[in-house]
């Protein structure tokens, strides 16, 4: 008889723990109630960080707009304070055009632009210093390519 009252009591609480577990929702509904609690939650954060960002913000703003009246007030106090001093007045004068250079004299100048552009720094043309430059080194080069030839190396 105890045995019956006992299995009898173990399933009347397996049974009750299996009737409120679920709570007769779908798999479906569960996830959709998880997530308006995230957004629900979310929402909210972004509310308080926005708030404390505005207030933040309007601080600050407040701090450059005192500076800048108190920078203002100082800058009318310095001006009133001078004796003699005469407030100016800023108008437009006129645009000022500076001179042409002098035209030159009517000649070559395509052939003065061209030998300004094919002079190198030492004056000479930048053929007569292609020239020099390719007399003194290939002899060199060349050797450097044999030897690297010889070694099976390169291309």
């Amino acid at each position: 008889m105890n045995k019956k009252l006992i299995l009898a009591g173990a399933a009347a609480v397996v049974g009750f723990f299996a009737l409120t577990a679920f709570d007769g929702k779908t798999l479906e509904q569960q996830k959709a109630e998880i997530a308006q609690m995230v957004t629900a939650k979310l929402d909210a954060y972004r509310s308080e960080l926005t708030a404390d960002c505005d207030a933040r913000v309007e601080a600050e703003a407040q701090t450059r707009y005192a500076a800048v009246v108190a920078a203002r007030e100082e800058e009318a106090a310095k001006a009133a304070t001078k004796p003699g001093a005469k407030p100016t007045k800023k108008g437009t004068k006129g645009t000022t055009a500076k001179p042409l250079p002098p035209a030159k004299a009517p000649g070559k100048p395509a052939e003065d632009a061209a030998k300004g552009r094919m002079q190198g720094e030492s004056g000479k043309t930048n053929e007569d210093a292609a020239k020099t430059r390719m007399q003194g080194q290939p002899a060199k080069q060349d050797e450097q390519k044999a030897k690297g030839r010889m070694q099976g190396g390169g291309k």
